[in-house]
């Protein structure tokens, strides 16, 4: 008997495993319209992954290279909210603390008064508002002393410090912080005042100046808002001085702009003293950082929202700080003070392990998808929504997500589709990166995991949203 080469043997045990692969993908590959759809297109098979199926069943509608780590962009805040959702629970709260170094007596404190952070994600002006409110409440109106600022809880020096985009003043790229005030955002107005251009902040800090030297432009408006220049000129540790240049035509009425401008400590200080004395409260001195003295008593333990509503601002908003505030916030609880990224991901992945979730391929860097270096797998995405489905804070974490055509960044999307509520869908773009992942019920009791990453450059162009809305409403149509 004449015995076959070992290397014949190994070509036809390859060329076996490539048909059963080839014909496993066609049983589950992708829906034939949108392969027709991405050949029309040029987006090439390889560049994207693809992960459906029903809640429950054994084997995906749709398996498309989806094991292959692909960068998720803000899908990736599907993850980290669901591992804090079920390590923290969802009436998990925040806590602010003001206490005083010093004799209080008459209103008036003989010493300093501190602010000692928790990472709240969602210390809006509204909240601190009421932080103050009941700091006046327990007596105090005047503060003979510093505003000294705790931000301890987190370790700053193992934050990164990088951008994805290099656009540092953009609100996107706020670093966290355990002492986060309003995302450490200023909205800047411009407005005619007669025949001049002003510039409003809001909120108003202590510790921001502004010099304009804006022109009117007179004439029609034309789109004309790229004229317009806006630098940070001079920032030292008390006072932070931003320059708006060029001209600006007041026919196209108000023009505003987001940014962030002032570190933690200096936004905190600023908008402290304005709304302090705004309230008719006293600050005699100035800001130093440090944490709480020993003798120090506490006069104010300030609760945040629940949990719970905090992931709604998360991913229905797709608020990158909040997020890697609550990557922190895993890691304070889970893995000691002060918390540093690391350690939020490393317990991210043991809760991963321990539900029995793949996390091969998974690439953690901030919990908020906001880097190049991040990677999910469709697949892995896919099985921790399924297991969100099955958990018993399924209502919580759905109610987070987007709702098509009403809500978040699909609010303007898949309309047409489905009631109310049936597609709950969070998205995730970056330069050359779109995704969507989340959960499509198609009839009453037919829940369906649908996830899609697009990694290439076709992401940018005419299809980068048709790709997504052809494969939902494919999937929609599966009953």
């Amino acid at each position: 008997m004449i015995q076959a080469p070992s290397t014949i043997k190994s070509l036809s045990l390859s060329a076996v495993l490539l048909f059963l692969a080839m014909t496993s993908e066609s049983r589950a590959g992708l829906p034939a319209g949108l392969a027709t759809l991405l050949a029309q297109r040029s987006v090439p098979p390889e560049s994207l992954s693809v992960y459906i199926k029903q809640v429950g069943h054994s084997s995906p509608l749709v398996e498309h290279l989806a094991e292959v780590p692909r960068n998720p962009a803000s899908t990736m805040k599907l993850v980290t909210t669901a591992a804090a959702l079920e390590l923290l629970g969802p009436d998990y709260r925040w806590t602010t603390g003001l206490f005083v170094d010093g004799k209080l007596k008459n209103g008036t404190l003989k010493g300093d008064l501190i602010l000692k952070g928790g990472g709240d994600p969602w210390l809006v002006m509204q909240r601190f508002w009421l932080l103050l409110r009941e700091l006046q409440q327990r007596g105090l109106q005047r503060v003979d002393g510093d505003l000294l600022i705790d931000a301890s809880l987190y370790d700053d020096t193992a934050i990164a410090n990088q951008t994805v985009d290099g656009r540092i003043y953009r609100p996107y790229n706020t670093r966290p912080s355990a002492v986060l005030l309003n995302f450490a955002a200023t909205l800047f107005r411009i407005r005619r005042i007669d025949h001049q251009l002003a510039v409003d902040v809001e909120p108003p800090a202590a510790t921001l100046q502004i010099e304009n030297r804006l022109k009117p432009l007179s004439g029609k408006c034309g789109g004309r808002t790229r004229d317009i220049s806006m630098d940070v000129v001079s920032q030292n540790r008390n006072q932070t001085t931003v320059r708006f240049s060029g001209t600006y035509p007041p026919a196209c009425g108000d023009h505003k702009r987001l940014r962030r401008v002032l570190p933690h400590h200096q936004y905190v200080y600023g908008v402290f003293r304005n709304l302090w004395q705004e309230m008719g409260g006293t600050l005699t001195g100035s800001w130093r950082p440090g944490p709480v003295p020993k003798n120090a008593r506490l006069l104010v333990n300030f609760k945040s929202v629940p949990l719970a509503e905090v992931i709604k601002n998360i991913n229905k908003f797709s608020n990158n700080v909040m997020s890697r505030n609550l990557l922190l916030t895993l890691a304070a609880e889970h893995a000691g003070i002060p918390a540093q990224p690391a350690r939020g991901i490393r317990v991210i992945r043991d809760w991963l392990q321990k539900a029995g979730l793949e996390d091969s391929g998974f690439v953690i860097i901030n919990g908020a998808g906001l880097s190049r270096d991040a990677r999910l797998t469709a697949r892995g995405l896919g099985q921790l929504l399924e297991h969100m489905h099955f958990s018993p804070l399924a209502a919580e974490f759905k109610a987070s997500l987007p709702i098509a055509g009403t809500d978040g960044s699909v609010r303007r999307r898949f309309r047409g589709v489905g009631e109310k509520g049936q597609l709950r869908l969070k998205t995730g773009v970056l330069r050359n990166v779109r995704a969507i992942a989340g959960y499509v019920q198609t009839a009453p009791g037919k829940t369906w995991v649908v996830v899609l990453l697009h990694n290439h450059s076709s992401a940018e162009g005419a299809s980068k949203l048709e790709i997504q809305e052809h494969l939902i409403r494919w999937l929609y149509q599966q009953k």
